[in-house]
């Protein structure tokens, strides 16, 4: 695909009420309480995901919730078996999937071997935040087409899986 087909793809989706939209509202939201009103003092995005990661009751009260919704637990089981197939990567290659760490070098030797790209069960929390912030990085990033299959779906079921986790986080600061 041509930049300029893929700059009018981009331009009408705009004009419509799609889950791309919606996708990046969501985001925004997101990222800004992260930053703004739950982890104050960082100021990159990649920190505050991985402080995400380790936030325990934001896990709890998130996993509870997929298994009281028949909505969200069937997003995530829809994502986890389309990446099971074909694991989810960002466009630049580096992610970090399986690390909850502050660091990536803190890894441990079993999280390294884990299969990247997927998300493991329907407790894998690390890596179902590493998931919306790869679907965030790679639309943000230009290499999503909104044309696209899979790219469409990472963003209808990112965006519907972030839409309970930013309404979760809003009823947290209540």
């Amino acid at each position: 695909m041509d930049i300029d087909r893929l700059i009018k793809n981009w331009y009408n989706k705009a004009s419509e009420e799609d889950y791309f939209s919606k996708f990046v509202f969501e985001y925004l939201a997101f990222i800004a309480f992260l930053s703004k009103k739950k982890f104050r003092n960082e100021i990159k995005d990649r920190p505050v995901i991985q402080k995400l990661k380790q936030d325990n009751p934001t896990k709890t009260a998130y996993l509870r919730r997929i298994q009281n919704s028949e909505e969200l637990k069937k997003a995530w089981e829809s994502i986890k078996r389309k990446f099971d197939r074909v694991p989810f990567h960002h466009s630049n290659g580096r992610a970090w999937w399986n690390c909850s760490h502050l660091n990536l070098n803190q890894q441990t030797t079993e999280e390294k071997g884990k299969r990247k790209g997927v998300i493991h069960s329907l407790e894998d929390w690390e890596n179902m935040v590493e998931f919306l912030y790869l679907v965030r990085n790679n639309l943000f990033h230009g290499q999503k087409n909104a044309e696209d299959e899979r790219d469409k779906f990472a963003v209808e079921f990112g965006y519907k899986t972030l839409r309970e986790l930013v309404e979760l986080l809003l009823e947290e600061a209540d």
